[in-house]
């Protein structure tokens, strides 16, 4: 087995690119020095990486350019049951249970029959039926017992569910009904709006704030934790880049610049930013091309080589 394919068995994607890059031989040059004869500036310094290489280790880029910024507010709550899909049945008339047709955990069908009672007033025997799709939650029937005006059943149907985001006093002024919100979960994220607003029960510091959300897939299911970025206005800027393309070198926020197999660090002076991007106030140029992914490998390669010539 040769080096690469063995790097490639036993380490892990970010491993491997680092020890790609030190096997492939991309190296630093210091282009100059000063009156002291050992300092340097960012303007010296920088990492040679052929444009091979930098597709081997997933090195991106991108032409910098203006764009809008959307500026969100994150908040926080639970997936629930949407309560038009969840439905508590009981007896029309009070009997003894014959038959029950469905257990708890059973996936059943509009219009199915769940049990069947035989009335006290008549003799006769009818059917508790569900008036929707979906799955049995909660059961207290069983045969012989009386319905008695208690619920037989739950039935939920989770193919559509709700996020309750909870909105506290100070983000009230900026969220609103009808506003887009992306809601995240384990690494998933969808967009939807922000339905409406309500008072929170019990007197709780907070709103509630209701956005739907499409369960099909079953991947929101109900209790569990999630984030909801609502957007509150739009900013278009003049320049900016993905924060994945920032990196902190030498006490400076950089960005690497590529020019031709040369990616150099250029400090940046920041402005506003959303959940992605962030403004460029000065350090860069809308004609430059900058590393928006694997920007890591040259800050390590600059302090790697900066620690060998400081000795």
């Amino acid at each position: 087995m040769n080096r690469q394919l063995m790097i490639n068995f036993i380490l892990s994607p970010m491993k491997q690119a680092m020890i790609i890059v030190a096997l492939l031989l991309p190296f630093v040059a210091f282009s100059g020095e000063d009156d002291h004869g050992d300092e340097k500036t960012h303007n010296d310094e920088f990492v040679v990486m052929t444009q091979a290489i930098a597709n081997e280790v997933g090195v991106t880029t991108e032409v910098v350019s203006g764009g809008t910024l959307n500026i969100t507010k994150t908040v926080y709550g639970n997936v629930i049951t949407d309560p038009a899909s969840l439905s508590h049945i009981r007896a029309r008339f009070d009997g003894i249970i014959t038959q029950v047709n469905a257990n708890l955990g059973s996936k059943v069908k509009k219009g199915a029959t769940l049990a069947i009672i035989e009335s006290n007033e008549s003799l006769k025997s009818y059917s508790v039926t569900t008036p929707f799709s979906g799955t049995v939650i909660a059961r207290h029937a069983n045969e012989g017992e009386l319905s008695n005006g208690q619920v037989l059943f739950s039935i939920a149907n989770y193919d559509g569910v709700w996020a309750q985001l909870k909105i506290f006093p100070n983000q009230l002024r900026v969220i609103a009904e009808q506003q887009a919100v992306t809601l995240s979960l384990s690494g998933a994220k969808v967009e939807s709006v922000i339905s409406h607003i309500l008072p929170s029960p019990e007197e709780q510091p907070y709103v509630l704030a209701y956005a739907k959300l499409d369960n099909t897939s079953g991947h929101w299911p109900v209790g569990a934790a999630l984030r909801g970025d609502i957007a509150i206005n739009t900013i278009d800027v003049d320049m900016l880049v993905p924060k994945a393309a920032l990196q902190e070198y030498e006490g400076k926020t950089v960005v690497f610049v590529k020019e031709c197999d040369e990616y150099h660090p250029a400090p940046v002076t920041l402005g506003k930013q959303d959940s992605n991007n962030v403004e460029v106030l000065s350090g860069l140029s809308l004609s430059d091309t900058v590393v928006v992914s694997n920007s890591f490998l040259f800050k390590a390669d600059l302090e790697k080589s900066e620690a060998g010539h400081d000795h």
